[in-house]
């Protein structure tokens, strides 16, 4: 692995299974095995973008390990570690990322396998909002209000952990973390691909030439395969 020693972090994590197809959770009007590819071509766009990424970033992974045996050939291919969590782990997050970035990690961010839309500048941007002489965060969120990113100083267990108790839902995040005294930036307008109506949003968004900037045309053509399949359910 690279010297990651002062650099910022980049956990990108899978809260659930999403390759054993006896535990992941089906998309309705999918078959089990189209399920696992969207999850597949998800997960692999990410991996395409960080992996441009990985000399100026600390990357981890953090995957179910129910999928572990199921884990497509060249599936990780940049020099980073991975993470397999015990489902109960998750209810503390915080902690098993503390164990598994270096000590030097100055800047966090937690990335959602699901989400699309956020370009390079995006997770560039994110780090730039967080100010050394402030308490501070920042948020990615898509259109329905869902968490799909967050960016923090170093590891603040107060603030990672109850995205996951609050199912990951804007709102009632920052409910939950009200009583913290810290300056809050907020992105949205990116997607995070819960169900059918999130994967018509992106059959529409990755027809537009924009897509390019988060989705590459190798990463497009495994998608329309995916489309295809489907198109005259995401045509209505």
């Amino acid at each position: 692995m690279n010297n990651t020693a002062n650099k910022n972090s980049i956990v990108i994590i899978a809260e659930s299974s999403i390759l054993n197809p006896t535990e992941i959770e089906v998309y309705q009007n999918l078959s089990v095995n189209y399920s696992v590819f969207l999850n597949t071509l998800l997960f692999s766009n990410w991996v395409e973008i960080l992996s441009e990424m990985r000399n100026d970033f600390e990357i981890v992974t953090f995957l179910d390990e129910r999928d572990k045996e199921f884990l497509p050939k060249y599936f990780l291919p940049f020099d980073t570690k991975t993470v397999f969590y015990n489902p109960a782990q998750l209810s503390d997050l915080a902690e098993n990322i503390i164990k598994n970035i270096s000590t030097g990690s100055l800047k966090n961010m937690v990335l959602f396998y699901n989400s699309i839309g956020i370009k390079r500048n995006d997770i560039l941007r994110a780090f730039n909002l967080i100010q050394a002489d402030e308490p501070s965060m920042v948020i990615g969120k898509s259109s329905q209000d869902k968490i799909v990113f967050t960016c923090t100083p170093g590891v603040d267990q107060d603030l990672i952990n109850p995205i996951f108790e609050v199912d990951r839902k804007y709102s009632k995040y920052l409910n939950s973390i009200s009583s913290k005294d810290l300056f809050i930036n907020t992105l949205d307008n990116f997607l995070s691909i819960d169900d059918f109506e999130d994967i018509k949003k992106l059959y529409i968004e990755l027809s537009k030439k924009e897509s390019l900037s988060y989705c590459s045309p190798k990463m497009h053509e495994s998608f329309n395969d995916l489309f295809i399949e489907y198109k005259e359910l995401l045509d209505v």
